[in-house]
């Protein structure tokens, strides 16, 4: 049967349920909650008497791990989101049909077999344009399929993920993203028009993400108070840099509250969403096109991704603010240093520190 202990640390103890499985030790950490300690205690006994040694047995079957993933997930997860975890499983599952055969159980994926998939991928092209794939792809799969592993480790299909320390591959075949000037900014705004212009200007002012713009709905903005709160909803969760922020308040400048009470006052629809196509239906992923046709006849191609706009947000943020902490809680980072890319202020604080460095001696 199962049991429980606990470890004491400087905040405390930290309770573990332990079990035994074919004469070995297996813990799980629940938390600080002695409570939710045997509640769990109590879940791992019923199973162990149900006989469902297959979820405490760490050693679950990699195919049909991963169609119980996204059938558990399904609902938790927006539409795209949901189809994306499946392409990345599809991509995994051709690797293992053409390199691993062997290899059947979660507990034999290794770092080995992560670096012969990334590999597999690059060795690959796209269908479409025939371009090779791209580092980031391969990275954003993989990142993916640790999130998926870890699932497992939760639901006692693993012991310990074994992609936790996993090495990226070193990015050097994506575009850089840069921020539009103010003059840049302005003719945007001048060419934009119809139903794109309240997404744009929304995204220039509050430096929202893609998701969350097509997400927004008027309960989450506070017009008297100046401030758009961006919070989860059915079938999706905002983008975060870290495990821990998801929900976040976007202060607003006063522009976009006048341009959002009076766009307020347009035929609204019974749906609650903010944005609307042409059409009057809800927005889709993929309004990078929409300001890829705007950024050409603006007359800079090169900006195509619709990250450039949270980029220009931050960017002049940052510039107007000196104040990183204050962008950093604005764009929903985690940590610091992610909020630091988009700011030129440590490259000249950096730049007069070698200034002031001088050998020469006056004589």
């Amino acid at each position: 049967m199962a049991f429980l202990f606990a470890r004491k640390h400087q905040r405390g103890k930290t309770w573990y349920v332990g079990y035994y499985v074919d004469g070995k030790l297996v813990r799980k950490k629940i938390g600080r909650s002695k409570t939710l300690a045997e509640k769990a205690r109590g879940d791992i006994e019923a199973r162990i008497e149900r006989g469902e040694a297959g979820l405490l047995n760490r050693d679950y079957p990699i195919r049909r791990f991963f169609q119980e993933y996204l059938g558990r997930t399904k609902t938790r997860h927006s539409a795209s989101y949901h189809d994306r975890n499946r392409r990345v499983i599809k991509q995994f599952e051709r690797f293992l049909d053409a390199e691993r055969p062997y290899l059947t159980r979660l507990s034999q994926l290794k770092h080995a077999v992560i670096e012969a998939y990334q590999r597999f991928r690059l060795n690959e092209t796209v269908p479409n344009s025939g371009k090779p794939v791209k580092k980031r792809t391969v990275n954003i799969e993989v990142s993916s399929l640790k999130t998926f592993l870890n699932k497992a480790v939760k639901w006692d299909m693993l012991s310990s993920n074994p992609l936790d320390n996993v090495e990226y591959l070193k990015e050097n075949d994506s575009k850089n993203i840069r921020a539009l000037t103010e003059e840049e900014v302005q003719k945007l705004l001048e060419e934009a028009n119809g139903w794109f212009r309240p997404v744009l200007l929304t995204a220039l002012y509050s430096g929202l993400r893609e998701g969350e713009l097509i997400n927004l709905e008027w309960d989450d903005v506070d017009l008297k108070r100046g401030v758009i709160r961006i919070r989860r909803k059915v079938g999706w969760v905002p983008k975060s840099s870290g495990r821990s922020i998801r929900e976040r308040d976007v202060a607003i400048p006063k522009q976009l509250v006048e341009f959002l009470e009076k766009y307020k006052k347009h035929p609204s629809y019974d749906d609650g969403k903010v944005f609307h196509n042409k059409f009057g239906d809800e927005l889709k992923p993929g309004l990078r096109k929409i300001l890829m046709r705007l950024t050409r006849r603006c007359g800079f191609p090169e900006v195509t991704q619709f990250h450039a706009l949270r980029h220009t947000y931050a960017t002049h943020l940052i510039k107007a603010s000196k104040d990183l902490q204050v962008a950093m809680d604005q764009l929903g980072h985690a940590d610091i240093r992610t909020t630091m890319r988009y700011s030129d202020m440590t490259l000249e604080r950096k730049r007069k520190a070698a200034e002031r460095l001088k050998y020469e001696t006056s004589k």
